[in-house]
């Protein structure tokens, strides 16, 4: 499945990345080389899959530099983007934890570096460290509640507030402040952001268009500036008849 190869490092270069993860900065210096010492870094190509969905590998793995695209595809060949993978954050955890199937495909949109950790090693580990395995279940936690959030937002708000709060996501996570404005520049496309959405690309197409000619956002291919923050904070409050 995996067409990388291993990268020569030592033993406390793999250390200072596990360190380096908010999940396991709180581990004792003796833990972490022993977790260090089951692990390895692996270079990935840009474009190569690094898991499919349904693929038993269940090993953990942490994005040491690179970006990483998760997404579902339908049995018809439609792709749904599920999250985008940033330096330093955790994948893959759920089918390390319960053994079963990749639950979507793990791609990589630029050249990557994956601290690899196998699940067979991983699990003893974490049997012995209760304090460590709460570290896990509050990640999980968190994600939980960003799923549910967005399943409230498909509920209760319209296509337009629903986009809004998508591009702000991607702002906190991605942005870079250029004074009133914030640009996003990743590998989405509008198809993209509609599957995100929950809505038609037209749809996405239209709304962004319109918030162009009001000068609340610009745009050009996969890169967004968004102009006016306020108001799609405002609107991504809003009732389902506003946008």
């Amino acid at each position: 499945m995996r067409s990388s190869t291993a990268i020569t490092n030592n033993l406390e270069a793999r250390a200072r990345l596990l360190r380096g993860h908010s999940l396991l900065a709180q581990m004792n210096n003796d833990d972490l080389h022993r977790l260090a010492a089951f692990s390895h870094l692996t270079a990935f190509e840009s474009g190569t899959a690094i898991f499919r969905q349904g693929d038993r590998d269940t090993d953990l793995m942490i994005l040491s530099s690179g970006r990483v695209k998760l997404s579902a595809t339908s049995n018809a060949g439609r792709e749904l983007l599920v999250n985008i993978v940033e330096e330093g954050h955790v994948f893959g955890e759920i089918a390390v934890i319960d053994g079963n199937g990749r639950s979507y495909d793990a791609t990589t949109l630029v050249k990557c570096e994956i601290l690899v950790i196998q699940r067979k090693v991983l699990m003893p580990f974490l049997r012995n460290r209760p304090k460590l395995c709460l570290i896990f279940l509050m990640a999980l936690c968190e994600r939980l509640r960003r799923s549910e959030l967005q399943v409230q937002a498909s509920a209760f708000l319209g296509g337009g507030p629903r986009l809004a709060r998508q591009l702000l996501y991607f702002a906190r996570l991605h942005g870079r402040q250029d004074g009133k404005s914030v640009s996003i520049e990743l590998p989405i496309s509008q198809g993209d952001l509609a599957s995100l959405v929950g809505v038609s690309r037209e749809t996405v197409n239209r709304q962004l268009c319109k918030w162009r000619g009001a000068g609340i956002i610009a745009f050009r291919g996969s890169c967004y500036t968004l102009l006016d923050s306020k108001y799609l904070e405002k609107l991504s409050e809003e009732s389902p008849d506003r946008g």
